[in-house]
């Protein structure tokens, strides 16, 4: 084969080489991510000082497409204001939920590393449980 001959041959190779690794890079090697948080409210252990309580997850992944999160709150008694918050401290949703009426909820959002955090905001008589879960999608 001559040099004129071998040259494309290369060329071909290379650029196959180079089409693979962006397809890994880009498509194949998506990460996978899931956490959770989970709690109980209990009357008997309500103190005032400690009326707003905190959940947080730590995403520290984010190459996937979105971000799937699963909140569900389930109260015997009470009731209680809740939040969610971004890393960046942006408000991502908030509501109230009501004893008697299970809340179940699933966000997809854009997938941002960091910290994100769940406020309850409780009261005397909130009684019941919370599950917060985040995975890629």
């Amino acid at each position: 084969m001559s040099k004129r001959g071998i040259w494309p041959v290369i060329a071909v190779i290379m650029t196959a080489i180079i089409l693979g690794g962006w397809y890994y890079v880009f498509f194949y090697n998506k990460q996978n991510f899931e956490s959770s948080a989970e709690g109980t409210f209990l009357p008997e252990e309500y103190e005032q000082q400690y009326h707003v309580f905190e959940a947080t997850i730590n995403v520290n992944k984010n190459k996937f497409d979105q971000l799937l999160i699963e909140h569900r709150i389930d109260l015997r008694e009470g009731s209680l204001k809740y939040a969610l918050y971004n890393p960046n401290g942006k408000l991502v949703e908030k509501g109230e939920v009501k004893a008697g009426t299970p809340f179940a909820k699933t966000l997809k959002v854009k997938p941002i590393k960091g910290e994100w955090m769940a406020k309850y905001y409780i009261n005397k008589e909130t009684d019941g449980h919370y599950l917060l879960k985040m995975k890629s999608s």
